[in-house]
């Protein structure tokens, strides 16, 4: 079996107490079969306060504590199971996170989730094309997918990537550019065709990206913060399309930055489709979720400064509420999917981009 990397996925590592938005605080942390086995079994003190602080069942998960802290999350921000039985001893979420793999017959890609703030930085920072690497690994089970179309979806990608990376076209029409591909092939698909030959442009006639911010403040929010985050941005909307070309001038990293969040939704979703056939939606999610945080972007920045700090942090709460909870990940896809107004209004929105 093939495992597929992007580059940078080589260089995370926790930042653990230096974070500042702790993933062991908020969630509730399944542990897999093997390693709730594993925890009954520990002798001694540790092993007894293991098993207070953990329901077993299926799954099995930890009893969060105040401020909904994982149990073993000490003061200093660190985990009491590693620092007691080593990292080897933390559940498959624990040592997974922020990673995500995917399989797809003989291949496995995998890469490091945007929900994670230094992930997020990671991701934002490549200055470089986007390339990958690729080593062997002992072959894994997974679900059958479509093979002749994750091979058409394999090529569609690599176009909607050489199209990002051309730096000669605005940002907006780039991801214009993505849509099209997308809409062309999926029509093509849908008709039993191989690779679209044709790419028609699709024309937006109406909408805006406010019916956007709107539609994402009827999902359940996981901070308090986001939806206020979401009407300030559409309360400002004018504004910030007014000061866009100020915007940019005064922070000429923000392209990159969102190139590479176009690049890291297409390279995390647009493959799936080989499994249900639906691959257009998955690209208006990246078209609209690159659109949507640089309206946040700029949103922050009428404050008058706009650090990649920031930039990273609001990218990383924008992936924490919308893929990182399976109902709102999967409300955007069904509309992207069921309603033709929501690319029309991810188009018409590519206008405050270009």
């Amino acid at each position: 079996m093939i495992f597929r990397t992007p580059v940078y996925y080589q260089d995370f590592q926790c930042i653990a107490d230096r974070c500042q938005d702790n993933c062991c605080i908020g969630w509730e942390i399944d542990i897999d079969a093997e390693t709730a086995e594993q925890y009954r079994s520990i002798a001694g003190e540790f092993g007894d306060r293991l098993r207070r602080n953990i329901r077993f069942g299926e799954p099995s998960c930890f009893i969060l504590g105040r401020e909904e802290r994982c149990p073993f999350l000490n003061d200093r921000n660190l985990c009491d199971i590693i620092t007691t039985l080593g990292e080897l001893a933390l559940c498959q979420i624990c040592t997974d996170h922020p990673r995500y793999y995917e399989w797809f017959g003989g291949v496995k890609e995998g890469g490091i989730g945007m929900c994670c703030e230094e992930a997020a930085r990671i991701i934002l920072s490549q200055e470089c094309s986007f390339s990958v690497t690729e080593t062997k690994i002992p072959d894994e089970d997974c679900a059958p997918c479509d093979e002749e179309l994750y091979e058409v979806l394999v090529q569609l990608r690599e176009n909607m990537f050489a199209v990002l990376h051309d730096g000669s076209l605005p940002l907006g029409k780039r991801l214009g550019a993505v849509l099209d591909l997308a809409f062309a092939q999926q029509v093509c698909t849908d008709n039993g065709g191989g690779l679209a030959e044709e790419c028609p442009q699709l024309e937006p006639e109406n909408g805006d990206m406010g019916a956007i911010l709107q539609f994402l403040q009827t999902l359940e929010p996981i901070s308090e913060a986001w939806h206020p985050t979401l009407a300030k941005a559409q309360k400002h909307l004018p504004e910030i399309a007014a000061n866009l070309p100020a915007f940019l001038e005064e922070n000429p990293r923000v392209p990159q930055y969102l190139r590479n969040i176009a690049v890291y939704f297409l390279w995390r979703y647009l493959l799936k489709g080989a499994f249900d056939g639906e691959f257009l939606s998955r690209a208006v999610l990246a078209v609209m979720s690159t659109c949507v945080i640089a309206l946040l972007w700029a949103a922050e920045w009428q404050g008058g400064e706009l650090t990649a700090e920031q930039c990273a942090e609001i990218a990383k709460n924008y992936s924490k509420e919308i893929e990182y909870s399976e109902e709102n990940l999967n409300a955007v896809l069904d509309a992207a999917y069921d309603l033709p107004a929501m690319t029309v209004h991810c188009l018409k929105g590519l206008t405050v981009l270009c």
